[in-house]
């Protein structure tokens, strides 16, 4: 299916690598044009002359930690800068330490709501005034199903991620009337690097190997495997997209069958 995205301008947060750089890598083949922001600058450089000879497209990086309060706004200007524009905002930065819920520290939870969701917040807050200006816009906020499937040892990220999706569903409401479009992608599990070494860390905080500490969360899904994380830089692009038509506010979840409700 052609997403008729070839020109637009995406501009995604944590993509030097996961599912940021796997969004990326997806909608640099349709044609997009991006606008790539991670901590990590040769990281960042390294994906951008990566999709420029696959895909032919221009791609201008920003690096940048998001956890500092005016960032959003430079990454956001250079952006404007370079292209005119921003049609399509993916945030994909932020990630969470686990543990025993006793053991883990305030500064594990204070670093969770800083990056991922006053990092989300800062960016979107930054970029949609200009969406608004255009009169459209699409974001989408790669979340993640433990906001609404808090897993025990996973607590710090659970509780972001429900607070981002309370955001993106009020923020929904509110841009409709606009043309600009706010959606949550959730995805499960995914063989990521974050999740290689959280599993390691798992494993060796308690005793087991990292196969036994995987399973206790692939055990749980009715599609027994972890997601890729091409399968999410799929559906990122497709929420990035019109095709994705009449729906705002709204959380499309990835997880195998492993999310039990309905809703």
């Amino acid at each position: 299916m052609d997403l008729l995205l070839k020109d637009k301008v995406a501009l995604i947060t944590g993509a030097s690598r996961g599912l940021g750089a796997a969004s990326a890598a997806t909608l640099a083949a349709e044609g997009t044009n991006l606008i790539l922001s991670a901590r990590d600058k040769d990281a960042l450089t390294a994906q951008s002359k990566k999709l420029v000879a696959e895909h032919g497209v221009r791609v201008v990086t920003a690096p940048a930690d998001l956890t500092q309060v005016a960032i959003s706004d430079s990454v956001v200007k250079a952006g404007i800068d370079a292209f005119g524009r921003i049609d399509i905002l993916v945030n994909s930065a932020g990630a969470s330490q686990g543990g025993l819920f006793w053991e883990v520290p305030d500064q594990v939870w204070q670093d969770s709501m800083e990056l991922k969701v006053m990092g989300t917040i800062r960016m979107m807050r930054a970029v949609i005034p200009h969406m608004l200006e255009n009169k459209s816009g699409r974001i989408v906020n790669i979340v993640g199903n433990t906001g609404v499937q808090p897993s025990p040892r996973l607590l710090p990220g659970s509780a972001a991620n429900a607070a981002l999706l309370a955001v993106t569903r009020g923020l929904g409401e509110e841009l409709a009337p606009h043309n600009v479009i706010v959606n949550a992608l959730n995805p499960g599990p995914t063989r990521t690097e974050r999740w290689t070494n959280l599993m390691a860390k798992q494993a060796e905080s308690s005793g087991r190997t990292v196969p036994e500490v995987e399973s206790d969360y692939t055990d749980q899904i009715p599609m027994d495997r972890l997601a890729e994380p091409e399968e999410i830089g799929r559906l990122a692009a497709f929420l990035s997209s019109e095709r994705a038509a009449n729906m705002t506010g709204a959380c499309l979840t990835a997880d195998g069958g492993w999310t039990k409700g309905i809703g």
